[in-house]
């Protein structure tokens, strides 16, 4: 008659064992932690993505040792009379199924306009570069460059905010220098990156981003 007891008592003590196991488990390997909300803000702050420090690196590292790659601006400018297409496929950069290529180009001239919002440069043997110097917009740098690939970001946001930083940069760097030193007949060095539309049907003129801007 006491079997029975001895057997529920094995089992009882037996389920107490794998309980505690369970516990004990449960304690050392939670299946979630709770972390207060300022320091999950802090953890995410820390791993959110810092635009600012890598376009200063890829500006110094890559972007200014990378001028030589660029096409010359009467070069590009011949392309586009002789064959679009073909231009676009040789020099441009293009994103994914992007209406608009993109290419990096350098050259000189001379200022023959100065306005408000804009600053033309005759090139040599014709044709003009146009900067607009107001707020930056779009990814030229960025695309022109050939330099950054949006499968090495972890997303599209990381990407973009890219061009952001870029821009910026050419509107409180660049543009200053060129404010303060340009005038009319001053001879320029240029390099930098421009868009050029498919649609877009006169190509006489380029539209440029400028990344160096030097007075020799």
């Amino acid at each position: 008659m006491s079997r029975p007891k001895q057997t529920l008592r094995s089992r009882l003590l037996l389920w107490g064992s794998a309980l505690l196991g369970v516990c004990v488990g449960l304690y050392v390997l939670p299946l979630f932690h709770i972390v207060p909300l300022k320091e999950a803000r802090a953890q995410s702050a820390a791993a959110a993505f810092d635009a600012a420090a890598y376009v200063e690196e890829f500006w110094n590292e890559k972007l200014l040792k990378g001028v030589p790659e660029a096409v010359d601006a009467r070069e590009l400018l011949a392309a586009f009379d002789e064959d679009r297409e073909k231009a676009a496929a040789r020099y441009g950069h293009r994103l994914g199924l992007s209406g608009n290529a993109s290419y990096f180009v350098s050259g000189s001239g001379d200022i023959t306009t100065i306005d408000r919002g804009a600053i033309e440069i005759t090139l040599e043997q014709g044709g003009m570069v146009i900067i607009d110097t107001g707020p930056v917009f779009g990814n030229a740098i960025r695309d022109g460059s050939g330099l950054l690939d949006v499968s090495d970001f972890a997303n599209s946001q990381d990407f973009n905010a890219l061009s952001s930083e870029i821009n910026r940069r050419v509107e409180e760097g660049v543009f200053q220098l060129l404010k303060e030193k340009a005038a009319m007949g001053a001879a320029v060095r240029f390099v930098g990156a421009v868009d050029v539309a498919d649609s877009q049907s006169d190509v006489s003129s380029l539209n440029l981003v400028p990344v160096i801007i030097e007075f020799p």
